[in-house]
């Protein structure tokens, strides 16, 4: 494995002599025989993943109201296609493909853009009224409007990056420390302690997989519930 390069994670390509991607399609085509219940009786994967989904949808939907029930599936969806991606990245010989921004703003921008058409579609004038806010000064509304329509664009350029940044620096630091733990392996002490903080840190990069792809979701549907 080629440890001087950060974009070696596909090196080598092979394991047992099996390629990698002959076998991330035998992974995904399994997944299908978990997810898909065919029998009368559910089974308890079936019941643990409708238990999952019902956490998910009670966590996100916390303050909401009824004119977003139509918005519940998908961004259920995107909650959940981030949070794979995230977490299936931490694993060796697998790529994050949401630390790329390109992905990151191919998710946030059509979804900000969407909600914002929607806000705007069925309440213009009261969308209007959010880029000066109540009381403003006469004298200080054309620089309201301008710092509120500053912000306004900002969301999801802030929305995409936020969620790549935050996975890049993680793996970053779990590349260096494995690195570092490869490296000093002739002394057991100090590779021994760069072990556990490796350790820590990766349990501490599964939780802030999770966050992200929450605060992504979250974020979204508090931009849904200001447009609604």
């Amino acid at each position: 494995m080629n440890l001087n390069s950060i974009f070696g994670q596909f090196s080598p390509d092979f394991i047992l002599f099996l390629p990698l991607t002959l076998i991330a399609l035998i992974i995904n085509i399994s997944w299908l025989f978990f997810t898909n219940n065919t029998n009368w009786i559910p089974t308890r994967i079936y019941l643990l993943l409708t238990s999952f989904n019902q956490w998910i949808i009670k966590t996100i939907f916390q303050q909401t109201n009824p004119n977003s029930a139509p918005w519940v599936a998908p961004i259920s969806t995107i909650f959940l296609l981030i949070l794979s991606v995230n977490t299936l990245g931490l694993l060796p010989y697998a790529f994050t493909a949401t630390s790329h921004i390109s992905l990151t703003y191919s998710l946030g921008i059509p979804l900000w853009m969407s909600v914002n058409i929607l806000g705007f579609y069925l309440s213009f004038n009261t969308r209007l009224s959010h880029l000066v806010p109540q009381g403003t000064p006469s004298f200080l509304i054309p620089l309201m409007v301008i710092i509120e329509t500053l912000s306004l664009f900002a969301q999801p350029i802030a929305l995409g990056l936020r969620l790549a940044a935050n996975l890049t620096a993680g793996h970053l630091l779990i590349y260096l420390l494995s690195t570092a733990i490869w490296v000093l392996l002739n002394n057991i002490s100090i590779a021994s302690i760069t072990f556990i903080i490796f350790v820590l840190l990766f349990l501490l990069e599964i939780g802030v997989a999770c966050i992200q792809a929450y605060v992504f979701t979250a974020l979204i549907h508090f931009y849904l519930i200001q447009n609604l």
